[in-house]
Parts: structure tokens; sequence; C-alpha cells
């Protein structure tokens, strides 16, 4: 997988690379100028973290404490190290975040071990995770003890658990007494997708902790943690410091959250995601040559195409190489994109595709 990507002029490029590269909602800047006025409290004691937290609550229909964090590592890491012991371990894909794009952050700052299983379309399955278990639990002491099943909302890949696979994992864990951590980085795109609310997806997951996202659906350095059990949360509070995950002027971060969770704003960013995304799945679906990796369920496309092609897309779209040895590109739509952007991805992959021809 080739992740690096150079530092370039994107002004004339269709830009797809991610939704960490686009710009912030204009509401969303509104609330920073609104909220950087005179002294405050600082460390999260303010009256707009406050208003944040309550508006998350009410969103996800839960009475758990929220802690506000500025990076989606962190807040995987603070939701992990609240539910994960040094000598336990977490289950999750071998594609996870936590796995495979945060450095091993896991492994090096909570000491715990991740025991990976296969993919399928980017989820975990009943079956590799009883499997897992057995193994692991076969040695008792001279292994791990399993304490925690992580998976990702939307899936690493775009696909989407439905709310029957919720529940059943969620039955799972508490069949084998396991917790269960959610990274929804991109629960937005997830929540639109299934046309239900956040609170229906927390629900069905039985969900211990929750990273909840912002930054990649037009927030600036803002995400969340969300713990649901209650023994966790009882010293999180200590934990977010030790972490280096509580910042001093934090009403720069909750106060986003305002505009994003009042009159379902954050629906109308990932809807508009997705619904860009669909768009262009079609244009690459019609496109001979171009195939398409995965089901395109939210804003995430990835598709493989003949090698000769990777550098004309690129030299027109910022995008991802993904897999250069199966010349797998990704796409990521944002609430940004727009209609002519969708037009000049068309106009591009035509005009290569004539070319090639």
């Amino acid at each position: 997988m080739v992740l690096e990507m150079e530092i370039v002029n994107t002004q004339n490029k269709v830009g797809l690379a991610s939704d960490n590269c686009t710009a912030a909602h204009p509401l969303v800047l509104q609330a920073l100028v609104e909220a950087n006025v005179g002294y405050a409290p600082s460390y999260g004691a303010d009256p707009w973290t406050d208003k944040a937290a309550k508006l998350i609550q009410e969103t996800l229909r839960v009475k758990s404490p929220i802690f506000f964090v500025p990076t989606g590592t962190g807040g995987n890491i603070l939701g992990l190290v609240l539910l994960c012991r040094r000598h336990e371990s977490v289950i999750c894909t071998d594609i996870a975040h936590i796995n495979y794009q945060e450095s091993g952050a896991s492994e090096a700052i909570i000491g715990c071990k991740l025991l990976t299983v296969p993919h399928e379309n980017g989820k975990i399955t009943q079956e590799a995770v009883e499997k897992k278990l057995r193994s692991e639990r076969a040695f008792g002491k001279h292994s791990t003890s399993p304490r925690v099943l992580a998976i990702t909302q939307p899936t690493e890949v775009g696909t989407v658990y439905t709310l029957p696979e919720l529940r059943a994992l969620a039955q799972l864990c508490e069949r084998e007494k396991l917790l269960l951590h959610m990274d929804g980085s991109r629960i937005y795109n997830a929540a639109a997708s299934l046309n239900v609310n956040l609170g229906e997806m927390v629900k069905a997951a039985s969900v211990s902790t929750l990273a909840l996202g912002g930054t990649k659906n037009g927030l600036v350095g803002a995400e969340a943690l969300v713990v649901c059990h209650e023994a966790a949360g009882m010293n999180a509070d200590y934990m977010q410091k030790q972490t280096l995950q509580l910042l001093s002027k934090m009403r720069y971060l909750s106060a986003q959250y305002i505009p994003f969770f009042t009159k379902e704003l954050w629906r109308d960013l990932a809807t508009l995601a997705n619904l860009r995304a669909q768009e262009i799945a079609a244009i690459i679906k019609a496109t001979p040559g171009v195939s398409l990796s995965y089901p395109v369920e939210t804003n995430q496309l990835f598709f493989t195409v003949p090698s000769a092609w990777i550098p004309l897309i690129q030299d027109e779209i910022y995008c991802m190489l993904w897999d250069q040895e199966i010349n797998q590109l990704r796409f990521i739509a944002s609430w940004d994109t727009s209609e002519n952007d969708v037009k000049r991805v068309q106009s591009i992959f035509a005009r290569i595709a004539r070319q090639m021809s």
C-alpha cells in the first residue's frame, strides 16, 4: 500500500484523496468564531463543552460521559485504554485502523496485544472471532486474555454493518464476556447509508466505548469519545489527561459539535458525501477495464485500473494509490465534493479510456 502523498498544488485537481483534506463547513467555522470571545474556564469546564456534550448525549440517546479529543487515533487510544489492561488483548480485523494505520499506537501506549483476523468486505465475522478466541484461550496464562472486540463503522473500505449484524456482534460479546469498542471516524456516513439514528447503532452494538468522529465530516481537528461502560468511565478523566488528549482550550473543539448536532447538520453533510460517491461509482462501473473492489455503501471507493492509467488519473485527480500490487486506487468523496467534480471525473475517465483503447 502506498499512502504517502506528495505535496502538490491541488487547486486544478479534483480532490478525492481523503475527507481529511476537505474544508471545514462554514457553520463550524462560525461556531469557532463565536467561541473565540472573552475569558472561559479551561480543560472542558466551559459552557460550550457542556452544551456539546448534552447534544451528543441527546442524539445518541445515552447518559454516558463525553470526552473531546483532538485526533481519531487519540479517541481510539483513550477508548481502548479504559477497557483493556496490559495482559489483555483486542480482537480486530487485519485492516482495522488501530492495527493498520495508527503507527502501532495501541500496542505502544496501552501495552496490549492486537489479535487480528481476516476481514470479509471490511467486516469482522463471528466465525473469525470465535476461532481466534479458541486459539488464544487454549494456553491460558501463556497467551493474552481477550477482552475487547474492536470494529469500525463504516469499515475501512466503506462497507456498513447493518443493525442485525451489530446486534449479532453484541450478542457474541455478551456470550464471550468481551467489551465492544467502535471506531466511528465516519459513523455519520454509516448512519446516513442505513437511514438510522446514531443512537440506534450505539444501542444495537451495545457499545462500551465509541470514538465519535468529526474531522472527516466538516469539523476542524475535533473528535470525541463516548464512554458507555460505567466502570470504564470512572477514571476516564484521569486517563484523558495521561494519554495527552486533554486540551486546555477545549471550547475550540467542543463548540464545533454544537452546529454539527443542531438540526442534524452531520446527516446533511454525510448524505451529500455518500451521494457523490454513488455518482462516481456509476462512472467507474461504466468504464471498461476499471473495477470496483468493494460495494460502495458510504463515501469511500476502492477500484482497480490498468497500471498505465494510474499516472494519468493522478495527474488530474488528487487520490491515493492504495495497493500498488493490484493497481488499486482509493477515492473518498466529502461533503463539499461538487456536481462539477463528478462531471470532471466522468470527463477524465472517458478521455483516458479513449486514449488507452
